[in-house]
């Protein structure tokens, strides 16, 4: 029955003088179906479609519906767990969940510095003060952030460069301003040249080397010479921060520290470490080579090796860095490589992948 009224229509040739059929209405006259109703049987309707001329199998096809077989079922189940296992293998849960990249927090000097400072005595010795009281009122106070950008520019345009680190307060509010302003290659040059003088300021090195991440952007497309460019760059910055970190160690172990000296040198030793790892991270992925001929896996072993450091094994910022190193090695894995050497260790891909894991639950967890 259900096959009488999956096909109740048939087309047929209205010119055909041996078939008489009454249609029910005037427009199924003129489009020639016959009369929606069961009183015609199967048999007199594979008759009236012999006489029409139709082909069997397409009367056979046309009486019968489609049903899938218990053999059909078994087939498609298959393709779909086949299909299920290729999104797994390839595309693991560990690939949606991209830890987001964070920081320490800027080196600042702090909050806006007040006209009341200049009452306080030594003001001859800080020629500085008023300029940097008269910026921090046109950006805390009046928001004017490109007004202030332009007075620091003028005032340090007069500093001699033997000056420069009695002006250093004034050099630290300007960089701020920079990267407030997102200018990173007007931050660039001012730093890099600043370390000219004065290589081992944590400052001007912190700085110098966010202005090198934020303008080589590995994820756009570099030329040869570019990248090469932007190589080199990235690694006078690592290595400058390499030479002001063994700076501050020193700093450190000295008698004169107190405990509060040490801890404010010991937050700034790991933002340093922090740049620096990013920057060995940069280094790595600015070449385009295959993971196992890659010349430069050194820094990523050396950024892993960062993250590992006392200083910083327990900060979420680090953990971060880390999550996101294994999810690149990851990608570039074949899926017929057995083992790899990271950080001077033979991996396996199964061994990242649970550290990535880890890692992950760690960071959602802190994230809560």
């Amino acid at each position: 029955m259900a096959a009488d009224q999956d096909n109740q229509q048939l087309p047929v040739k209205q010119k055909n003088p041996g078939l008489q059929v009454r249609p029910e209405t005037a427009l199924q006259a003129g489009i020639g179906y016959l009369p929606r109703s069961d009183s015609i049987d199967p048999d007199e309707k594979i008759q009236i479609a012999r006489e029409e001329g139709y082909d069997p199998l397409a009367i056979e096809m046309a009486l019968v519906s489609p049903r899938n077989t218990f053999a059909d079922k078994i087939r498609l189940f298959i393709l779909l767990a086949g299909a299920v296992a290729l999104v797994v293998f390839f595309f693991p849960k560990d690939r949606f969940f991209e830890p987001s990249s964070s920081d320490l927090g800027s080196m600042r000097l702090g909050g806006p510095i007040l006209e009341e400072t200049l009452k306080e005595p030594g003001l001859r010795r800080k020629p500085w003060l008023k300029v940097l009281v008269d910026i921090d009122r046109l950006y805390f106070q009046e928001g004017k952030l490109s007004e202030a950008i332009r007075l620091a520019e003028s005032a340090l345009a007069r500093v001699p460069h033997q000056e420069r680190e009695n002006w250093r307060e004034l050099y630290y509010r300007y960089w701020e301003l920079l990267a407030d302003a997102d200018r990173a290659h007007v931050l660039k040059t001012s730093t890099r040249s600043y370390l000219a003088g004065l290589p081992e300021d944590p400052f001007a090195n912190y700085y110098f080397a966010r202005a090198v991440l934020i303008s080589a952007d590995p994820s756009q497309s570099l030329g040869p010479e570019t990248a090469a460019a932007y190589r080199q760059e990235t690694e006078f910055a690592a290595n400058q921060l390499d030479l002001a970190c063994r700076t501050l160690e020193a700093q450190k172990t000295h008698p004169e520290s107190d405990g509060e000296k040490k801890e404010n040198l010991t937050d700034l030793y790991r933002k340093l470490r922090l740049e620096q790892a990013r920057l060995y991270v940069l280094i790595w992925r600015l070449g385009d080579y295959e993971e196992d001929e890659h010349p430069d896996v050194v820094f990523r072993d050396k950024a892993l090796d960062i993250c590992e450091i006392e200083e910083l094994a327990d900060m979420k910022e680090a953990r971060a860095l880390k999550a996101q190193i294994y999810t690149r090695i990851l990608d570039r894995w074949y899926w017929f490589e057995g083992r790899q050497i990271i950080q001077n260790q033979l991996r396996r891909k199964r061994d990242i992948r649970d550290r990535l894991d880890a890692l992950n639950s760690e960071l959602r967890a802190a994230e809560k």
